[in-house]
């Protein structure tokens, strides 16, 4: 058997292999639009907590779409996270207005935590509500989210709802970079397995981690995660270990965010990602990727007809299946024309991302620089995302 015809038999397995995960996470996981649970009869209390650094741009329509939300029992906490623009002076005029709004300003970062992880523990030390809903600054929530979701989580006895949300993006480079990710997160983090209690598998998302007080008060606490750059998965690894039930839903018109404003700013911030993996399982692990995503390719290059049909249907299935999943999403669809081409930008971001953090010996993230050995030192997650 020749390296070509090797090269598209494997090409053809792994994107036939993709595209029934993909089609399994999207059964398996809900849209929050179709959730029908009975309204539990007290609503219990939800404290919104919202780590913000350097958030002016975003941060005043972001808040006022949570402060419009009708659950009766809202709480929210804003921890100004030693912001140098105009962050806190726009959270302190909601402030005055909105009883229900508390701001906490940071000053300084105490040592061996990342700002984002103290943001949090901060906003959770001020938090009273039974339910904490961790969420990013800018992201919008629409009006009844947070009913329709803590209903559905009272009525099946759920300790921790993370969503995925509809993603706001541009870009040549950016929309194809993200539509990959997505598609990597959710086939590699085995979506579909994450509300079986007897599965390892985990999830967590920055935009929105609902956690029962209760159940974060069984885990180690957030000084478990306190040096992790990958906090919202690592989150739902820690809950999920202390027995937590989880369950995944889909936002798309119910949690929103522009994620980056162009590939650029996604390249920037995916340098904290650098010190997490050395780059030697960098230098193995991305080619690999971009071997199994372009491996069809062989059997075009090798002019014989059963391999040309062989890759390119590989390549055309899986593009249906990618466009069906980009708008199960609310993602533009367009990438998948050509599917393999998003792994390309960003696989170059995290190659760049190691290294910088060899060159530099550690991140520099939102400000503050992270030395390597410190990075790995408190690391929850392996360099796949998995529980290290």
């Amino acid at each position: 058997m020749s390296l070509l015809t090797l090269l598209a038999l494997v090409g053809a397995l792994y994107w036939a292999s993709v595209s029934l995960l993909l089609l399994r996470v999207m059964r398996s996981v809900p849209e929050v639009r179709a959730l029908r649970a009975p309204p539990p009869a007290v609503w219990p209390r939800v404290s919104l907590v919202m780590p913000a650094r350097n958030e002016e741009a975003h941060l005043a329509s972001a808040l006022q779409t949570k402060l419009s939300d009708t659950y009766p029992e809202l709480e929210l906490v804003l921890v100004d996270d030693r912001s140098t623009d105009g962050t806190g002076a726009v959270a302190n005029a909601f402030a005055r207005s909105e009883p229900r709004l508390q701001v906490v300003h940071v000053e300084q970062l105490p040592e061996g935590w990342l700002g984002k992880v103290n943001a949090m523990q901060r906003g959770l030390e001020s938090a009273s509500g039974t339910w904490v809903l961790f969420s990013d600054a800018d992201v919008h929530l629409a009006s009844g989210t947070l009913e329709r979701i803590v209903a559905h989580a009272e009525n099946t006895g759920l300790d921790h709802v993370t969503v995925l949300p509809g993603i706001t993006a541009r870009g040549a480079a950016l929309v194809p970079a993200l539509a990959y990710f997505f598609r990597l997160v959710s086939v590699g983090g085995r979506l579909w397995a994450v509300s079986d209690p007897r599965s390892s598998a985990a999830a967590g998302v920055g935009a929105f981690n609902l956690v029962r007080r209760s159940a974060l008060e069984r885990t180690p606490g957030l000084q478990w995660l306190k040096m992790e750059i990958a906090d919202d998965g690592a989150l739902g690894v820690m809950l999920k270990r202390s027995g937590a039930r989880q369950a995944v839903l889909n936002g798309r018109e119910a949690v929103s965010l522009e994620f980056y404003p162009s590939y650029r700013a996604m390249v920037r911030a995916l340098e904290k990602n650098g010190a997490s993996a050395p780059l030697s399982a960098l230098l193995f692990g991305l080619p690999l990727l971009v071997a199994l995503e372009w491996a069809p390719l062989a059997g075009v290059l090798s002019g014989r007809p059963g391999l040309i049909a062989l890759g390119l249907g590989a390549w055309a299935s899986g593009g249906v299946v990618t466009a069906r999943f980009l708008r199960w999403l609310g993602m533009p669809r367009w990438p998948a024309l050509l599917p393999p081409l998003g792994v390309l930008p960003l696989t170059w971001a995290m190659f760049r991302s190691g290294v910088l953090a060899l060159v530099r010996g550690g991140v520099l993230w939102r400000g503050t620089f992270y030395p390597t050995r410190v990075v790995r030192a408190g690391a929850r997650l392996g360099p796949s995302g998995h529980s290290a």
